[in-house]
């Protein structure tokens, strides 16, 4: 019986492979940031519209589709600290990201003449690249090791196809706090620990 099961697995695997679309695309976009925290002593979180652009692949079958993308992503966010024993002084904070990101997105759509309307969602993982503190590099230098340069997440979104253009709206959780825990005195005072990002896209691509 699992033999069996085994094989009409592999036949379907098979099967959805060879008759898979393949297609390469370019996508640019813009980022609505922001981030979030739940912490009492930060406040007055701001977003910030930043970018993204990069290049993506679509196996597309059966209404179905997974589209793996490399994207640079930058993202930000500012916000009121309270807490005076912070890592970084001020408490007016503006932070910026530079990421290289690699979402995952399954699709599932259906067609209307020319055009493809679908939903997705998937998992992310970002890798940070360079950063600013408050418009500056050397701010961010100095607390860079108190700082995560690896975040995951989930994203989910809704999109359209028109010939080789794909228009796509996403929203993206992160779930890895910015900053590592720095402990003072028994008490966190990286206020960086207490964030996550969390990014609406707006975003269109040309598939070849």
């Amino acid at each position: 019986m699992k033999k069996t099961l085994y094989f009409a697995l592999a036949m379907l695997l098979c099967s959805t492979i060879s008759n898979a679309q393949l297609r390469f695309g370019v996508k640019a976009g813009t980022n609505l940031s922001n981030l979030s925290s739940t912490s009492s002593v930060i406040d007055q979180v701001k977003g910030a519209t930043n970018y993204q652009v990069g290049v993506l692949l679509q196996a597309k079958a059966f209404g179905f589709a997974i589209q793996p993308e490399i994207l640079y992503s930058v993202k930000s966010g500012q916000f009121s600290n309270s807490n005076v024993s912070d890592i970084i002084s001020g408490t007016d904070i503006e932070y910026q990201s530079h990421n290289i990101e690699i979402p995952v997105n399954l699709q599932f759509g259906f067609g209307m003449g020319p055009a493809r309307i679908f939903v997705q969602g998937g998992p992310y993982v970002s890798f940070l690249t360079g950063a600013l503190v408050n418009g500056s590099t050397d701010s961010y230098d100095k607390i860079k090791e108190n700082m995560n340069s690896f975040d995951y997440g989930f994203g989910t979104g809704v999109g359209a196809e028109f010939l080789n253009l794909q228009l796509t709206v996403k929203y993206d959780w992160g779930l890895s706090k910015i900053g590592k825990e720095t402990m003072l005195a028994g008490e966190n005072v990286n206020p960086f620990n207490e964030l996550q990002n969390r990014n609406l896209s707006i975003a269109l691509a040309f598939l070849f």
